[in-house]
């Protein structure tokens, strides 16, 4: 069975939407994955590309994201930040205090898991909910992010993943969810690169901080402890003042 039916994505709305800023949104109906194709070619600052479907959608570490068609938002976009490489630890945080910031809106159940995850913990499906996956390409950063819209329980890929739908959200159009971010986005993205310090914005949202964590350094490389906080370049700085730049956080529950 399906997830409902939502509308499609529209340029043309998009377009409406965003007449103030310097997004330009591409819609394409099927696409291997939005991150390699921007990935693969000379992006401009401010592209952005949304697509229907994915055949081979990316997650980190190269996990494979799985959505049926026109039932998740799928987009990557290219931004070329003028702070410095050592500070980009940042761009993957403020992308996903800007989706749980605006879900927020709608209903206030969503925070982020320190690097790239954004879950829902008191809702009626807890689970994640989007993920999000930044790399380095060209002079800048390519973003994608995923995030599951009307997916059913059966629609589900694995059973700790949960969605827009689930948690009784009226709300479920893409153009307006999409246009929304890219907002929040520039707003937040442009007091970073004016300087300001936004560990207060990040912190906020983010679960893992208080948590008992085992962070995933490797194959053969684990780290233990209290997340105390986030450092200045966005790092999980631990009990201890050990600083983690990356890695797959695992929520500890005693």
């Amino acid at each position: 069975m399906t997830g409902v039916n939502i509308s499609p994505l529209d340029v043309k709305k998009l377009a409406y939407l965003l007449v103030d800023g310097y997004w330009q949104v591409s819609v394409i109906d099927e696409i291997d994955s939005t991150q390699t194709y921007l990935t693969s070619k000379k992006p401009f600052h401010g592209e952005v590309i949304a697509a229907e479907f994915q055949s081979a959608g990316r997650g980190r570490l190269d996990r494979k994201f799985e959505a049926g068609k026109s039932q998740s938002l799928l987009f990557s976009f290219y931004i070329e930040p003028k702070n410095s490489r050592q500070s980009w630890g940042w761009i993957p945080l403020i992308a996903g205090a800007c989706v749980a910031r605006i879900l927020n809106r709608r209903k206030n159940i969503f925070v982020t898991k320190w690097p790239n995850d954004i879950l829902v913990v008191n809702g009626k499906h807890s689970g994640k909910v989007a993920g999000i996956l930044s790399e380095a390409t060209h002079e800048g950063v390519v973003v994608g992010i995923g995030i599951n819209i009307s997916m059913r329980e059966e629609d589900l890929p694995v059973t700790t993943a949960t969605s827009l739908y689930l948690q009784e959200i009226d709300e479920l159009d893409r153009n307006v969810l999409l246009a929304e971010f890219l907002k929040e986005f520039s707003e937040i993205y442009s007091l970073w690169e004016d300087g300001l310090d936004i560990r207060k914005i990040y912190s906020e949202l983010c679960f893992t901080l208080g948590k008992e964590v085992t962070v995933l350094r490797g194959p053969a490389e684990e780290v233990s402890g209290i997340a105390r906080e986030i450092g200045a370049n966005g790092e999980l700085v631990l009990e201890g003042d050990r600083p983690i730049y990356s890695g797959d956080v695992i929520h500890l529950y005693t």
